[in-house]
């Protein structure tokens, strides 16, 4: 029978493996100049890897320094993720500037009452002080990728398939990983093992997700969004909306230098 120790050494073997296959589709196909922050997330991701197979080869399993590596390697692994969801949202919004200027300011307004309201609601255990900030970055970019794509939805913005994958890609993965912190601060001596199982799954099934859909070139080239007299917008497909043109032409007004500049 296979034990917890197999199992964990066969998911890290199979999330580098597919990292490395996704790091080279972003290279070899050259999509790194379409999702920098993406591709730069993947190879965060592959670095922290290394960095904590040579630790656990240095120091051994469950040791502090061990610990203190994994903590600062996944807080810059959290910080690039971070980037990566932004790049996503400046995507799907950016060509509508004062949407996207609107966007910006509450999405960082959701993510910091989301931070913070987390943060409070910790426990003061030493051993959980990483673990809540990192619920708390894994729910607000949950909240952030929930509240773009019901957006998204309700105003029928035209999003490529690609963006819609990696937004969901990081969505179920950090609503995974909310519930698996939680878990873990209640049931921590007997769930640690179990945790970091789930964890690996979790994130395998969406480099799955990110590699199956990366497996072809992406183009560099965005969609443009043409704009009409408002008349002629009754008559045209969903990818014009005429709401969202009036909202955007609305919110251009409260950051017009914004709007210029974009």
């Amino acid at each position: 029978m296979i034990e917890s120790a197999q199992v964990q050494n066969i998911l890290w073997a199979a999330n580098v493996s597919l990292g490395l296959i996704l790091a080279l589709l972003l290279i070899v196909r050259r999509d790194y100049r379409v999702y920098p922050a993406f591709s730069s997330y993947v190879l965060v991701n592959l670095i922290q890897a290394l960095l904590l197979f040579l630790g656990t080869y240095r120091w051994g399993l469950s040791t502090f320094a061990l610990w203190l590596m994994g903590s600062l390697t996944q807080s810059i692994v959290l910080i690039a993720r971070a980037l990566a969801v932004a790049e996503i949202c400046c995507r799907l919004l950016s060509r509508y500037s004062g949407v996207w200027a609107l966007a910006r300011r509450v999405l960082l307004l959701l993510a910091g009452i989301v931070f913070s309201y987390s943060i409070l609601l910790a426990r003061h255990d030493w051993r959980l002080v990483f673990q809540s900030a990192h619920r708390a970055m894994e729910l607000s970019i949950a909240s952030i990728i929930v509240t773009l794509l019901i957006f998204v939805r309700h105003y029928d913005v035209e999003t490529s398939p690609t963006d819609r994958a990696l937004a969901i890609g990081f969505c179920l993965y950090s609503c995974f990983a909310v519930l698996n912190i939680t878990l873990l601060e209640r049931f921590l001596d007997d769930y640690a093992d179990l945790w970091n199982l789930l964890g690996a799954f979790a994130f395998l099934g969406s480099l799955s997700l990110w590699t199956w859909t990366l497996r072809k070139p992406q183009s560099r080239t965005e969609p443009r969004q043409i704009l009409l007299p408002s008349g002629v917008y009754q008559s045209l497909t969903p990818e014009i909306n005429l709401r969202l043109r009036l909202l955007n032409e609305q919110l251009s007004r409260f950051w017009p230098a914004e709007a210029n500049h974009s």
